[in-house]
């Protein structure tokens, strides 16, 4: 490879040891998405939340984004669901808003509908972190 030595002149360079970028943290949370059934352009699925950190939580949102703009979140229930274009945005109700450390968890359920290949998220956060699927 050619590299421009100190002094201007040209020549070929060794380059040291690649520079390792750090590791991102481990994810507090842990998410399984299932859908539960399907028939060609709806469906009922549900998600499971677990925090897997080492804080409890107390009050919880949890959000991804359709990879398309034919999938719609048409109706939910054990949260408070909503959807504006392809984000989706789930919040804890006061009976499931807190989850206990190291593994508390919680399920929410949601109708779906889709007019063309139901894909799926490619990821999940939990007040902002990025889940772990399952």
């Amino acid at each position: 490879m050619n590299v421009l030595a100190p002094g201007g002149h040209r020549g070929l360079g060794v380059l040291g040891p690649p520079r390792r970028s750090p590791s991102p943290p481990a994810s507090t949370c842990a998410l399984r998405f299932s859908k539960d059934t399907d028939w060609g352009n709806g469906y009922v699925a549900t998600v499971e939340i677990v925090n897997t950190g080492a804080s409890a939580l107390d009050g919880w949102t949890l959000t991804w984004t359709w990879p398309t703009g034919w999938q719609q979140v048409s109706s939910g229930w054990s949260a408070n669901w909503s959807q504006v274009g392809t984000e989706v945005r789930v919040t804890s109700t006061p009976d499931n808003r807190r989850l206990a450390a190291g593994g508390g968890s919680t399920s929410a359920g949601f109708v779906g509908t889709y007019s063309g290949p139901n894909v799926l998220p490619g990821a999940f956060r939990l007040n902002g972190t990025v889940c772990t699927t399952r």
